[in-house]
């Protein structure tokens, strides 16, 4: 809501304006866009055009900014994402122009939640962190920079949640808290609270911390208890139902899952609690005795996504489908859908690239250029998925290894590591799961780099491993260490089954050795790891010795092809 002080100070949910000047025509017509954003959208329209002749003739950038943010508004509450993206582009320049660094960052929270909608996670996280940035060195000077900031930490916190990164998303959701006195007055502090508590359960789960979990748990339901609010129920059942996989009691799960239904199936769906919508299909998509339920839910969701370009959200909706047309065994539909997926993929990707060329395009670099130089210097060097260093990256540090290890006389190594059966992965369970499960692989391989082992991407579903000056033994104990957490991380994050094939070699530099000596002998081995069985691993010192070289299983759950079970 907004007001005016008698100094005629303009104070809109984070913007704040000198309205001294303005006739109370003006001011009226400022309080009205505020109150009309999420429900009269022809009259912001109408209001925003009319204040903008008035901008243009007071050459008020200020002005403007905040018109143009609310058309932004108003085709974001539309689901159009490209026609909010071009307003944002004015108001952010304006903004810049104006030094409103709060309709800056009000402007810049809306652009990452767009981008999240068109499935342009990488953008978002860049914008956040730039929002991030401005309004902590600005949050002393004014208290609605807390709000703000509250809002894009909680954002980040989600965005992270999603690509499989839980101790940053836990970070960030703790990052909050020390601002909610900011806001505690305020009708939404609720609804932030309480998607700050249940995105707390979620991670504090995910990374086996039983006691915190179990402590947010109890202030939800302290909490719901003081506040009589039927909105927040997706929150609440949500963390119940996560809380009660972990602690294997379900003996309330049925009404959890039917008060979501409720919720979900006898509103109007507007697109607000998208991460528990989807949450909640996902459950139901697994359980027979809810199926009714299931279908009339995507039914609502396919409403709310028709004839939009909210690609991201298309393309989770999608797989989660695919998921259910495999359990159903129903292939006809599975294979339409498939060919859905890929159309909406490959327009989250176009988008994603008209995305980076609207943030270099953006006058505003004196704001966004840090962040956008950072992350375009960034992007030669590490893989957008895994966040692992790329091959350009290994190729150098594979260089620096070589160098070192040969100067010194020290053992090189380089083993190669496959995912079996990748595509058995992507083709039953869609490419999100399978891009759940590189990411999961990386975070595991990520807890294993020193200053003498360094990790990378190599293709696909393909990593590499440099090792400085480990034995034979020491190299084979670290992958072994290595497959044992990928199995555990498997039954944590309920992940499809799979397991790792790997080729490495394994010697001292010698001669006329180069790296591509030792990247042609690991992958001949992978090669032949992957046609002994799953879960193998190949281990030889040069080409040679390929011929007569027996495989280790270093998975558990792995097996060699012919062996007898």
């Amino acid at each position: 809501m907004s007001t005016t002080d008698r100094n005629g100070v303009f104070y809109i949910c984070g913007v704040i304006m000198d309205t001294s000047n303005y006739s109370q025509d003006i001011v009226t017509k400022l309080d009205n866009l505020e109150e009309y954003k999420t429900e009269t959208f022809e009259a912001t329209i109408r209001i925003c055009n009319e204040l903008l002749n008035v901008a243009r003739r007071r050459k008020d950038k200020s002005l403007s900014s905040l018109c143009n943010y609310y058309i932004a508004r108003y085709y974001f509450n539309m689901r159009n994402c490209s026609e909010c993206v071009r307003y944002l582009k004015k108001s952010i320049n304006e903004a810049n122009e104006s030094n409103a660094q709060l309709e800056m960052c009000r402007s810049l929270v809306l652009l990452a939640s767009t981008f999240t909608r068109q499935g342009n996670k990488t953008n978002a996280m860049q914008t956040l962190s730039t929002v991030i940035r401005i309004a902590e060195g600005k949050i002393a000077e004014h208290g609605e920079f807390g709000h703000i900031l509250i809002r894009s930490y909680e954002d980040l916190s989600d965005v992270c949640y999603t690509i499989g990164n839980y101790q940053e998303g836990l970070k960030y959701q703790l990052a909050t808290e020390r601002l909610f006195y900011l806001i505690n007055k305020e009708r939404f502090f609720p609804m932030y609270y309480m998607r700050h508590l249940c995105s707390l359960v979620r991670c504090y789960v995910l990374l086996g911390d039983t006691t915190n979990a179990g402590d947010i748990i109890s202030q939800i339901d302290n909490f719901v208890q003081e506040n009589k609010n039927t909105v927040l129920e997706p929150y609440v059942s949500v963390s119940h139902i996560i809380w009660n996989e972990y602690t294997g009691d379900h003996k309330w799960d049925d009404v959890y899952i039917d008060k979501l239904n409720n919720f979900f199936s006898t509103r109007n769906f507007q697109g607000l609690f998208i991460p528990e919508f989807f949450f909640v299909l996902n459950l139901l998509a697994d359980n027979d005795t809810y199926v009714d339920y299931f279908k009339n839910l995507v039914v609502k969701m396919e409403n709310f996504l028709n004839y939009t370009d909210i690609y991201g959200f298309k393309q989770e909706l999608s797989n989660i489908k695919i998921n259910f047309y495999e359990t159903t065994q129903n292939d006809s539909k599975k294979k339409e859908e498939l060919e859905r997926f890929r159309e909406y993929t490959n327009a989250a990707l176009q988008a994603q690239n008209r995305a980076m060329s609207l943030l270099i395009e953006v006058e505003t670099m004196s704001i966004l250029d840090y962040d956008v130089r950072a992350a375009l210097e960034k992007r030669t060097v590490e893989d957008d998925l895994t966040g692992l260093p790329n091959r350009r990256s290994f190729n150098d540090s594979a260089d620096q290894f070589f160098e070192r290890c040969s100067a010194k006389g020290l053992n090189f190594a380089i083993a190669m590591l496959s995912i079996d059966n990748v595509k058995r992965i992507n083709d039953m369970y869609g490419y999100t799961i399978g891009d759940r499960c590189l990411i999961e692989l990386s975070n595991i391989l990520k807890r294993y780099v020193t200053e003498h082992l360094f990790v990378a991407r190599y293709v696909g579903a393909e990593f590499i491993i440099l090792f400085e000056d480990f034995s034979d033994d020491e190299v084979i104990d670290r992958l072994r260490n290595i497959n044992d957490d990928v199995l555990k991380s498997i039954r944590v994050q309920d992940l499809p089954e799979f397991t790792l094939s790997q080729g490495i070699c394994i010697h001292k530099p010698e001669g006329l050795n180069r790296i591509w000596d030792y990247t042609s002998c690991a992958d001949l081995a992978l090669v032949k790891a992957m046609q002994t069985g799953t879960g193998q691993a190949i281990l030889v010192h040069n080409i040679s010795e390929l011929n007569n070289v027996h495989s280790i299983t270093l998975n558990v759950a792995g097996k060699v092809f012919g062996e007898t079970q």
